[in-house]
């Protein structure tokens, strides 16, 4: 039996086709008809409406989103910690701001290059059948590309960090909600930490840690440090680019408020917000989704951060887990001992990737066990409403958030801290 028949028997039976069967044609016989319609005639419309692949989420906010993707060069290190590369680090980075959209403007598309995408996923051994993953291609942002900035304005940056073997889109649902609020997102691929990375001349480098779980990076504990300072590193550039986007982008510079930073992550990207936060002054404020924090070194794990930090994850150790005890508890201890504010709040049966876009784009994820039992509107909707909530607060100073108000909302959620 073909590995796609197999996949889509595990479908529920209001997610296959039903009808009258007067021939006494067999569920089974009707699988195969639709794998082989997919098959004979490369049909990705036929496999977009099977796997019924969602747009990004519409945006609640006032204003329209532009996007633009820079090549930035660090000159002050080498590419990566191992020996042999020895050039300049070079990074991708994609900035979204309130925009000024004309009739001439075009749709950005979520992922510059699909084909690598989809390598991506096979090469980190993930067992997703390329006629889904091609269909990321198709997927509609609410952003437009190289839209001219609003003027007259400023507005705050937030940053993102993706996770191990992640891309700086895979949360473009959080990242065009903040921005239709009145955000500036910036968003860098860690080059040979993120699963891909295309540069402007087509040159493609992909993931050097990210490997499937029969092939696992071996590395030392320097080792380790020295790549994961890399990502840390990659913010400070950042932020240092920012500071002087006047000789990359002049219109979106004007608009960038430098005084008021906030930065968020996934999983390692979670590890690498708290840490970029806890030693760059310029960063204000810092919220995790689903972070690893185990890799935390022992002598940090209780010093105080002093500044606001929110973690949304997976705390209650059910059924679902992802993460060792020991990341709970470096996590707990870390934003126990903050004395800003530290909010943290579980989704039972949640999943580590229902914390990005990409179990969002398709119900196939549940069946595929890469997402969890909370409904994906729901878990989109949680992430974008305490992430706005939390950036609205800590770097617009608008009104303290009332947890008591997310409970209220979305009763199956926990509130673990809250100080």
């Amino acid at each position: 039996m073909h590995p796609w028949l197999n996949w889509i028997e595990h479908l529920t039976t209001d997610q296959k086709v039903v009808g009258s069967n007067p021939t006494g044609c067999t569920m089974k016989n009707i699988c195969i008809l639709i794998i082989s319609v997919i098959f004979l005639f490369s049909c990705s419309i036929v496999v977009n409406k099977v796997a019924n692949i969602r747009d990004i989420k519409e945006v609640t906010g006032e204003f329209a989103i532009g996007t633009k993707r820079f090549q930035i060069i660090d000159s002050t290190r080498t590419s990566w910690y191992l020996d042999g590369y020895d050039g300049y680090r070079a990074l991708m980075l994609q900035v979204w701001y309130p925009s000024d959209v004309n009739i001439y403007d075009i749709k950005s598309p979520y992922i510059d290059n699909q084909k690598a995408f989809t390598y991506t996923l096979k090469n980190q051994g993930y067992g997703v059948p390329s006629l889904l993953t091609d269909q990321i291609g198709s997927i509609k942002c609410n952003s437009w590309d190289s839209s001219k900035p609003l003027k007259n304005n400023k507005f705050p940056l937030v940053i993102f960090s993706h996770g191990h073997g992640g891309l700086r889109t895979q949360n473009t649902n959080q990242v065009e909600e903040l921005v239709s609020h009145g955000f500036i997102v910036m968003a860098v691929d860690h080059t040979y930490d993120a699963g891909f990375v295309e540069f402007f001349d087509g040159n493609t480098i992909f993931s050097l840690t990210a490997r499937p779980d029969d092939n696992p990076l071996i590395e030392t504990p320097d080792q380790f440090y020295k790549r994961f300072g890399y990502r840390v590193d990659d913010i400070n550039f950042i932020i240092d680019v920012s500071n002087n986007f006047y000789e990359y982008d002049n219109d979106i510079y004007e608009i960038i408020d430098n005084d008021n930073i906030g930065i968020f992550g996934h999983s390692f990207g979670g590890l690498t917000s708290f840490y970029s936060g806890l030693f760059n002054e310029s960063i204000k404020s810092c919220y995790a989704l689903d972070g690893w924090f185990e890799p935390l070194p022992d002598s940090l794990v209780n010093v105080d951060i002093n500044k606001p930090i929110f973690h949304l994850g997976q705390h209650n150790k059910g059924e679902i887990r992802y993460w060792e005890d020991m990341n709970y508890e470096k996590l707990s201890s870390f934003m126990n001992s903050n004395t800003s504010s530290s909010i943290m709040i579980d989704i039972p049966g949640s999943s580590h990737y229902d914390y990005t876009d990409f179990t969002y784009f398709t119900y196939l994820t549940k069946k595929m066990k890469f997402s969890g039992y909370v409904a994906h509107d729901s878990m989109a909707e949680i992430m974008n409403v305490t992430l706005l909530d939390f950036f609205s607060s800590t770097l617009k100073k608008s009104k303290k958030i009332n947890v008591n108000n997310y409970n209220e909302k979305y009763p199956f959620i926990n509130i673990i801290m809250n100080k």
